[in-house]
């Protein structure tokens, strides 16, 4: 394993890093644990839970901690929340969509368990109110959903600060998306309508912080922006791309793969490892799925 630990914010905010070692990842793939005043956001993965609970020791030697809050239900952001609740009697809340999910142990693909550990544990999770209070009471997060990742996706807000928590919600780069036969749906469209809230609902602040899970922290609405113009600019030329290739074939299996290839060369080797799971053909049938005059 692979941890990180890194502060912001004069030493408000503490993100604490998690990656696996195998032999089979070349380089760390990181997921994230915020800490903020008593608040946990999100609970690391399966395979990472002893290090995590470390990590729960470390932060008991000077402060208390009051809640979880589960961002969704993916296993590098709940995988530890089990052990939480049962080892230190923290309480975990998630979105009322994630709830029932979390009440189950969960299992998948291989290629997931090397990641992020064989299994998620069971949590009985509460129901995430609209705002929530730190410890101190000094920040009051605002729960700010933005499916498309995931359906129960959620950030959380502090508008005083102008922090935003977003976990999976936004990416670097839309490179590859989830799909085909994997119990992850992501879907470009709904995701391009979260961005295009938030940019709104952030109107304003001009020291906004972006901290997702895993590339770390982003200054300003600009990231947003940047983020909305490139799903519209990738729309389009899928759209045109598949277009021009429909005058010149009729099979749609052949068309898909003359717009890959015309825009991204070759499917990428995660694609392929994944067997299709993750991988841009998911990204271009999603952006085809939506109609281009919407965007």
């Amino acid at each position: 394993m692979v941890t990180k630990t890194l502060t912001y914010e004069d030493g408000k905010i503490l993100e604490w890093k998690w990656a696996s070692d195998h032999e089979l990842i070349p380089s760390p793939f990181f997921t994230s644990i915020f800490f903020v005043d008593g608040i946990l956001i999100d609970a690391g993965p399966p395979a990472g839970v002893n290090d995590f609970k470390k990590f729960i020791h470390s932060l008991l030697k000077d402060i208390n901690i009051k809640l979880c809050v589960i961002t969704h239900t993916h296993e590098d952001h709940s995988g530890g929340a089990h052990m939480l609740k049962q080892e230190f009697n923290i309480p975990v809340y998630a979105p009322k969509a994630a709830i029932e999910p979390l009440r189950k142990d969960a299992t998948y693909p291989q290629y997931r368990q090397i990641t992020w550990g064989e299994k998620r544990k069971s949590v009985q999770a509460q129901e995430l109110p609209e705002t929530i209070r730190s410890i101190s009471e000094t920040y009051q997060f605002e729960v700010f959903p933005m499916p498309g990742h995931a359906s129960e996706q959620i950030t959380l807000i502090e508008k005083d600060q102008e922090w935003v928590f977003a976990a999976d919600a936004i990416q670097p780069k839309y490179k590859m998306l989830f799909g085909a036969s994997s119990d992850i749906q992501e879907d470009m469209e709904i995701i391009y309508s979260s961005l295009k809230k938030l940019y709104e609902y952030t109107s304003g602040m001009d020291n906004l912080k972006i901290f997702l899970s895993g590339p770390g922290v982003y200054e300003g609405r600009g990231f947003i922006k940047e983020k909305i113009e490139e799903i519209e600019a990738l729309h389009k030329r899928v759209h045109r791309v598949y277009k021009e290739e429909s005058e010149q074939h009729e099979k749609e299996e052949k068309i898909l793969r003359k717009v890959l290839k015309r825009l991204f060369k070759r499917e990428s080797a995660v694609g392929r490892l994944t067997d299709g799971d993750l991988s841009i053909m998911n990204l271009i049938k999603s952006l085809l799925e939506w109609p281009l005059n919407t965007s």
